[in-house]
């Protein structure tokens, strides 16, 4: 996080069949591992950890009665739940609320600051994470989370020299670009630890006992064509992608969620 050095990228699985380098290349939905950006780019704009949203079912006309619903189905008319809570927990309703709420330049400004691919055409759905981005676009944001706010370029070769030692290429100084807060990024990383140890990441814990300190989220994308896993300690941040070639391939809903594909290899 602190430089952009990439210590190990794995773009597919065999680079003489297929140089399609898939890190880099590959544009998919990241689905529920785009919340955090959705939340921070919240707390920039004055909401609160404690926020309270609505975790309601509504169907929005204007966009050919789209009807969102949380990954369990499960909604609470009447109700409501606090926004770290949604976050950590990886709700879909209160996320469309929130979205609603900050309105949609805070979140384009955001993306912008990002590097994130130009929209076109923004719906409430993309708080649930349906922007096509690449592995090593969205991994570099959490890295900025958590570099306290502080984006960095990927760094992939930083020297090379010739047979004699003789130095041909040196990465240049490393220039930060200040994208979030540093209380928001500590907001956004205090919730994504509750992620790990409570919500969607828990797997990481109670079924492979990896007990160091971790913020991380998982994200599965629609019909389960994408599944993701990002995590994160102050010196690491690994991004895990598992999908296919085409996008128009997907997985069985019992196996491809980014808990049961992508985190097992993070």
């Amino acid at each position: 996080p602190f430089t952009g050095d990439v210590k190990a990228l794995a773009g597919g699985f065999n680079f003489k069949s297929s140089e399609f380098n898939r890190v880099t290349q590959a544009k998919r939905q990241p689905g529920s591992a785009f919340k955090p950006i959705v939340y921070a780019a919240a707390l920039e704009n004055g909401f609160k950890a404690n926020t309270y949203l609505e975790n309601a079912e509504k169907e929005y006309p204007e966009y050919d009665n789209w009807k969102p619903q949380n990954f369990d189905y499960k909604q609470t008319p009447d109700s409501t739940v606090a926004l770290w809570y949604a976050l950590a927990n990886s709700m879909n309703l209160p996320t469309v609320d929130l979205f609603a709420k900050v309105g949609e330049e805070p979140l384009l400004n955001t993306l912008r600051r990002l590097n994130f691919p130009a929209i076109k055409k923004t719906t409430p759905s993309i708080a649930l994470g349906t922007l096509d981005v690449s592995l090593s676009e969205i991994t570099k944001a959490y890295a900025s989370i958590a570099n306290k706010g502080e984006m960095n370029k990927l760094i992939t070769i930083t020297k090379i020299t010739d047979n004699k030692g003789v130095i041909i290429y040196e990465k240049e100084p490393v220039v930060s670009e200040l994208v979030f807060s540093e209380e928001t990024s500590n907001k956004i990383t205090a919730i994504l630890q509750k992620a790990i140890d409570e919500g969607t990441g828990i797997k990481i814990r109670n079924k492979y006992g990896i007990h160091s300190d971790l913020a991380g989220k998982t994200g599965t994308a629609q019909n389960y064509s994408n599944a993701w896993f990002m995590s994160y300690t102050p010196n690491l941040v690994i991004g895990t992608w598992v999908g296919a070639s085409s996008p128009s391939v997907h997985f069985s809903s019992g196996n491809g969620s980014g808990s049961s594909l992508a985190l097992p290899i993070s």
